[in-house]
């Protein structure tokens, strides 16, 4: 980031050697000059949403697939009535409606930690039936005949047992591929994919078995797969997807271990022809089980293509005239144990459906995201590992328009919401995610509203965690508003270009709070290692009025070593915030990586200090150690408690146009680590400054010269050194030999005026140490 420029503050009557220090941002330190810096732009991200140019008809939305051909067999052919309602949206931002209570779920239940399995190679009970035992049958035989369920000879006993168990074996077996037959239970009844003449060798191609085994499948029935490898090759199937779930119900495709799809259906220039499982429709109870989904080329390109894709409406009401795409509820679909390895698009990717749960689920080398909702409500994720995903791991994402619901076209998602509220994925809540390499973000939520994400670790990724909103401005961009509700927490990163982004993309803090206060977005306890550019930033346009309002970050712990070549060195950059809260946030760095709270992304040179607008924020343990520099600039309104900075190779806390702040303790031990300047703490051109104690720490070393505290800074052109200070209790102790006082005031027209300092000393490095005190000020302390 190009350096933070300072205007010269020499005056004839100041304080010899005492012009302001300079920051340079990515950079050491440098003598600062007053006046404008700016940052650098905020790196673009490599989402689909921010980089991709005007889908094409294979590729033409973020993650969930183009238009279904309308020749597809099992499309709708007709689309919502326009004489039905429609659908009511939720408009307002400043009050989000609630979700609604998850309804009970009627089907498959499974424990976080329960990994389902088939019992035999072939079944024809789902996993929801309970299954009579032979003994129990025999005794309901009894009573059926008016016989008293009482002992018997033990070998009649275990011959009728026997007959019972060859019968219930018989129910098991295959019937010939030419004459199939659907076997029937009590409750369920099974369709196999073998009984319509799949192969499962991996070889053979089971496209035409496959989808005459889906076409036999009605509501209340399973689809099973044996063990075995069952090979697609048919290219834009009916449906788009080699299993395609329109309209069913009360339905589960289950995959026995090792079973798995290997989609062979690429065309000739290597690109995605159709969705490994597709659910919609009215559809309602959909159990995918187990199921392994491999592309056996990996794409050239990303492409037409999920693993599993499930598009409903956002809507509780029928959708808008219009709409063409998928029609009725979607709800309830769960799905459990997948694997999808190569996907041309996403791994699973769900719009507009309620009540989805997905556990255990493992993608890896997907060309978009790893696991991605749109415009839902009340998703669960129980374990996630994505791993070299061409986007995010996991993203929640909805966009945003006014008036139309869908962003490319009426047939299918992604959708858009007019305003924030249960479906922009609200009461979701995901735990248990990994993310390793690939590219764009581990986690990212964009115009979320309700959402609770833990559990979560991150390697190698452009970014963490990411949560931003954006106003389009062309092809590849994407307009959603500012997430609310929102909370991110235990959470390892290691290894990205930036740890944290929290972002405002095209969007300078002028516009409606819609677009800027994230009010309720808190991000708890995160441990960040090794990045490359930031450890945490918020990146928004390099405005003077740039806002990022609502946050709290708190319990964020950052290691930066190395040789970072990122301009952010691994540091932090807290600019923008309002009505924020930070809260025990620690930088450990063996080189110049810094910490940066300003009041906007770019200096408000056009306003003066006492000019300078309210942020209203709130700061506690902010810690720094390493030879970097906590810089508090061109800001106002903060309450902070304790500040600590630790071997900084220069000054250890600076404030350099600050207003109307107040700190408990300012702690900063062994400053001026270099061989210059060294100060504890710098004000510079400061307005209602009110510090109850500073305590400085030194040893015996000196780099040019030592000052423990500095008031400063003022200039002709922009403001005094200070105005209503008050510094309660300065605390210093050396190694070194008496130096004299070591604070240093600026004089002249342009110092400080209403100001006052208490301070005491100890020069360790005497003979006979003698504590020294002094007060400065032309004021009395209160």
């Amino acid at each position: 980031m190009p350096a933070i420029a300072f205007a010269d503050s020499s005056d004839p009557g100041g304080l010899s050697g005492s012009s302001p220090s300079s920051s340079s941002v990515g950079g050491s330190p440098k003598s600062p000059q007053v006046g404008q810096f700016r940052l650098a732009p905020a790196r673009k991200s490599t989402h689909p949403e921010t980089t991709k140019k005007t889908p094409s008809a294979s590729a033409r939305r973020d993650v969930g697939g183009p238009q279904r051909s309308t020749a597809a067999a099992g499309q709708p052919t007709t689309g919502a009535d326009a004489s039905q309602p429609q659908s009511s949206q939720v408009a307002s931002v400043a009050v989000p409606s609630s979700s609604a209570p998850a309804p009970a779920t009627t089907g498959v239940t499974t424990a976080a930690t329960t990994t389902p399995t088939l019992a035999t190679a072939e079944r024809t009970v789902s996993a929801q039936a309970s299954v009579p035992t032979p003994a129990g049958m025999f005794a309901a035989i009894l009573h059926l005949f008016g016989i008293p369920n009482r002992p018997i000879a033990v070998p009649t006993l275990t011959s009728i047992l026997e007959l019972f168990r060859r019968n219930l074996e018989q129910t098991r077996s295959s019937t010939s591929a030419a004459n199939p037959t659907t076997q029937v239970s009590a409750t369920t009844t099974t369709i196999n994919v073998k009984d319509y003449g799949a192969v499962g060798d991996g070889v053979t191609d089971d496209s035409a078995a496959i989808k005459a085994a889906e076409a036999a499948l009605t509501s209340g029935e399973t689809l099973y797969f044996p063990p075995g490898n069952y090979r697609f090759a048919q290219q834009n199937p009916s449906g788009n997807a080699a299993i395609f779930l329109d309209g069913l119900s009360n339905v589960t495709v289950e995959f026995a271990p090792g079973a798995q799809l290997l989609m062979d259906n690429l065309d000739a220039n290597g690109l995605g022809t159709s969705y490994g499982i597709r659910v919609e429709g009215a559809a309602s109870n959909i159990t995918i089980l187990n199921p392994t989904i491999d592309w056996t080329t990996r794409p050239s390109a990303r492409s037409f293509g999920d693993g599993i894709s499930v598009l409903g409406y956002p809507s509780d009401s029928a959708p808008p005239a219009g709409w063409t795409g998928s029609t009725g509820e979607v709800s309830n679909i769960s799905i459990i144990n997948a694997r999808v390895v190569n996907s041309p698009q996403a791994g699973v990717v769900v719009m507009g459906a309620s009540d989805v749960t997905v556990t255990n689920l493992t993608v890896i080398g997907s060309l978009a995201d790893g696991l991605h909702f749109n415009a839902d409500r009340r998703v669960t994720v129980n374990g996630l590992y994505a791993e070299n995903t061409g986007d995010d791991g996991l993203a929640f994402v909805t966009y945003y328009d006014p008036t139309q619901p869908w962003t490319y076209g009426p047939t299918d998602g992604p959708f858009n919401e007019p305003g924030l509220g249960e479906w922009n994925n609200g009461g979701s809540t995901a735990t248990n995610i990994t993310v390793v390499g690939g590219q764009a973000d581990g986690v990212r939520v964009q115009g979320g509203y309700d959402i609770s994400i833990s559990h979560v670790t991150v390697s190698g990724k452009d970014f963490g965690i990411q949560v931003n909103s954006s106003i389009s401005t062309g092809a590849g961009d994407w307009t959603s508003l500012a997430s609310r509700n929102v909370t991110i927490s235990d959470v390892t990163i290691d290894g990205t270009g930036t740890g944290i982004v929290l972002g405002t993309h095209n969007i300078d803090g002028t516009e409606d709070p819609m677009w800027w206060d994230f009010s309720g977005v808190v991000i708890n306890g995160v441990t960040i290692t090794n990045s490359n550019n930031w450890s945490v930033a918020v990146e928004t346009p390099a405005t003077e009025t740039s806002k990022f309002a609502g946050v709290t970050l708190s319990n964020i712990y950052a290691v930066s070593n190395g040789d970072p070549t990122g301009g952010g060195d691994g540091g932090m950059l807290l600019a923008s915030l309002q009505n924020s809260v930070i809260d025990n946030v620690k930088l450990v760095s063996d080189h110049a990586a810094s910490i940066y709270l300003f009041g906007a992304s770019q200096i408000r040179s056009e306003l003066s200090v006492d000019e300078l607008p309210s942020s209203n924020l709130t700061v506690d343990n902010l810690e720094l150690d390493g030879p970097g520099l906590i810089l508090i600039q061109d800001i106002a309104g903060v309450k902070f408690g304790t500040v600590t900075s630790s071997d900084a190779d220069g000054a250890g806390v600076e404030l350099y146009r600050v207003k109307d702040a107040s700190f408990d303790n300012i702690v900063v031990n062994l400053p001026g680590r270099g061989d210059g300047a060294g100060y504890g703490v710098r004000l510079l051109q400061v307005d209602g400054i009110d510090i109850a104690a500073v305590k400085v720490t030194m040893d015996d070393h000196v780099g040019s010269s030592f000052l423990a505290l500095e008031l400063s800074g003022g200039n002709p052109t922009q403001y005094i050194a200070g105005s209503d200070v008050h510094v309660d209790k300065v605390t210093f102790v050396s190694d070194l030999g008496d130096m004299g006082s070591p604070i240093g005031i600026q004089g002249g027209p342009y110092g400080p005026v209403d100001w006052y300092i208490d301070a005491s000393w100890l020069y360790e490095g005497e003979t006979d140490p003698q504590q020294q005190s002094a007060s400065y000020g032309d004021i009395s302390p209160l």
